[in-house]
């Protein structure tokens, strides 16, 4: 699929989407004449982006996270509610 399709199933904007490609977090394949095409498999790796970006993940941490084969993500997530509760109780 092509980014304007991505970015209307996902919600993401397509400013978004070739941010995502600049950074290397999410990198779609190219056609010849340029254009960046998508496949199930970059929705799935969007989606779990949005998923961490939601809780509050910047995204050289979400790039980390998805580099890695495995993940305890139990223990990932306890450190970032730990880190949110802190922020909050900040305010």
């Amino acid at each position: 699929m092509l980014i304007s399709e991505l970015a209307k199933l996902s919600g993401v904007t397509t400013r978004s989407l070739r941010y995502y490609d600049q950074i290397g977090i999410l990198r779609p394949q190219k056609n010849s004449s340029g254009y960046r095409i998508y496949n199930h498999s970059h929705f799935e790796r969007l989606q779990i982006i949005v998923f961490y970006k939601d809780l509050g993940i910047d995204l050289a941490t979400i790039n980390n996270l998805l580099s890695y084969d495995t993940v305890n993500y139990e223990k990932f997530l306890a450190v970032q509610k730990n880190k949110l509760t802190n922020k909050i109780n900040k305010q």
